[in-house]
């Protein structure tokens, strides 16, 4: 299926904004960098990049935690992040807060003396509603080695992001990779659905040029809601028996669909 909205690598479409972005985290993580913040709006392929990110580094030479929901307690953070690497506590008394960070601590050392990096991605950290937590964000940073950085922390969100980073200083410094994504233009977004088009198995014109800009003008270019208009357009020209989707078929998927400037609803984003 061409257009699902999964975070399939090989359907990746390469916009200059994106590779710009991909390279800007790629060289974060080889580089060993302290942290990156990657915003956009709802649907612009953040959380896809950070899944394409993942892809380009070997599994026996890097590790990877995502934290898909950041709506959680200091304290739940810390034990996630440590459940991810395979932390182990030490002693049988009831853990508290201190022993979860020396279990990362020792979890992430453990992994350097295997000459193994690790990378820490908290999606949707716009929706982080505690300071505590943003707080306890910047203090993870701090575990690090005397010598050398343990990880990588990478943050993705809506532009909402970068106002509650501006408001912690020490954050805001130690993210000193960033980029800001933006929706697709009209070339791109036909580019982008012929591409996946392509990945898919398709050997002939499917979109005609009418359908093409009525899909960008009621996407506005947003990679989500591109992929929610062709998906359910194909479904429809198939029914009426059309050769291929034209114009009229986009502006009946359009008030089936009604707005699709923000599908807010949808957690998953794709390029």
């Amino acid at each position: 299926m061409p257009f699902e909205n999964v975070n399939d690598a090989s359907f990746f479409y390469y916009s200059t904004q994106h590779r710009e972005a991909l390279a800007r985290m790629n060289y974060a993580v080889r580089q060993k960098k302290l942290g990156v913040l990657l915003t956009g709006e709802y649907g612009t392929g953040k959380t896809f990049l950070s899944r394409v990110l993942k892809k380009v580094f070997s599994e026996d030479k890097y590790i990877f935690v995502f934290i898909t929901n950041p709506r959680l307690k200091p304290l739940e953070f810390i034990k996630e992040i440590n459940y991810q690497l395979g932390g182990k506590l030490k002693g049988n008394s009831v853990p508290e807060k201190m022993d979860f960070l020396h279990s990362i601590q020792d979890a992430l050392e453990e992994y350097a003396r295997k000459e193994m990096f690790v990378v820490i991605v908290v999606d949707e950290a716009q929706s982080i509603q505690r300071d505590d937590l943003l707080e306890e964000i910047r203090l993870l940073l701090n575990v690090q080695s005397e010598n050398a950085v343990l990880f990588t922390l990478i943050l993705l969100g809506q532009p909402l992001l970068e106002e509650k980073v501006e408001k912690i200083p020490q954050l805001r410094q130690r993210l000193s990779i960033r980029y800001k994504l933006s929706s697709l233009n009209k070339e791109e977004t036909k580019e982008y659905i012929e591409h996946r088009l392509k990945i898919a198995g398709a050997v002939r014109r499917i979109f005609t040029d009418g359908a093409y800009k009525e899909i960008f003008s009621l996407s506005k270019g947003m990679p989500r809601a591109i992929n929610n208009i062709c998906d359910l357009a194909l479904l429809s020209a198939f029914i009426a028996r059309k050769e291929a989707v034209d114009e009229d078929t986009i502006v009946h998927v359009g008030e089936d669909l009604g707005e699709m400037g923000s599908p807010e609803e949808d957690n998953v984003n794709s390029i």
